[in-house]
């Protein structure tokens, strides 16, 4: 790789954690795939022109993650597929939150439910309190995918106060016949965990993040749902639909492109 030193030096991560990301993205394209061998020692000191101590201490971080199985005289094996990881489709519209949430199976813990006055991340509507707030942890397949905490005006939060505490959010919001959602606002920022958010999602601390702000507003403009989630990034992946709301390509330009 040209000027590969100078590349890894720009950063503050330690070599050898910068190496392991870059081994487990092969892992997660298949370049090497669940079951196959992985390259020699010669072969990745070549490619990622580093040294060979910090080459197995990359390795020996894969294998405490599970990712690999290193054998006296036989070499190292990927022991996991990582290629379905990203399972988590962010949504981009209203109606598509409402079915991929109701659509998930998910255990949730519930961390805290209290009052407590709703200061936005973003011009996300009008705050008329006062606000129940919701922390929780959702799981599937017993692994934590996402923390979150939900501002639900106490009206609404009134009309069904054990369904909102113990299930998901959306779907009841969204079927509640008199809430109709006029305005539905979303923002997204790539970061890092901190040391709690680390703690819940089962992840390391500065590890990367996808930190989501959510908001519905009734008809008044006024926000009767907030919602600030971080998801591992690992887990996520976003698609767009790049003329949604706008005049499509003919099928004949789209050939010629």
């Amino acid at each position: 790789m040209t000027n590969q030193a100078s590349v890894f030096q720009k950063s503050r991560v330690p070599l050898y954690l910068q190496v392991a990301h870059l081994m487990r993205q092969k892992i997660e394209r298949q370049d090497w795939p669940v079951d196959a061998q992985i390259p020699t020692l010669n072969a990745l000191e070549r490619e990622f022109q580093v040294s060979r101590i910090t080459l197995r201490e990359s390795l020996a971080r894969l294998e405490e993650e599970g990712l690999i199985r290193r054998t006296r005289g036989r070499g190292t094996f990927v022991t996991k597929d990582l290629s379905q990881q990203r399972w988590f489709k962010l949504a981009t519209s209203f109606d598509e939150l409402v079915r991929t949430v109701s659509e998930l199976k998910i255990r949730l813990i519930a961390i805290d439910e209290d009052d407590h006055p709703l200061v936005p991340h973003f011009d996300a509507g009008e705050v008329v309190g006062p606000y129940r707030r919701l922390r929780r942890v959702h799981y599937r397949d017993d692994r934590p995918y996402c923390l979150i905490e939900i501002y639900l005006a106490q009206d609404v939060f009134a009309l069904d106060p054990e369904g909102f505490s113990s299930a998901p959010v959306i779907p009841k919001l969204a079927a509640l016949p008199r809430m109709p959602i006029a305005a539905a606002r979303q923002i997204m920022r790539v970061t890092v965990s901190d040391e709690e958010t680390a703690a819940h999602l089962d992840i390391g601390v500065a590890d990367p993040i996808v930190d989501v702000c959510r908001s519905l507003q009734d008809a008044r403009g006024r926000i009767v749902y907030y919602a600030h989630i971080q998801y591992p990034a690992h887990m996520i992946q976003v698609e767009l639909d790049l003329f949604a709301g706008q005049h499509q390509p003919s099928p004949a330009l789209r050939k010629k492109r």
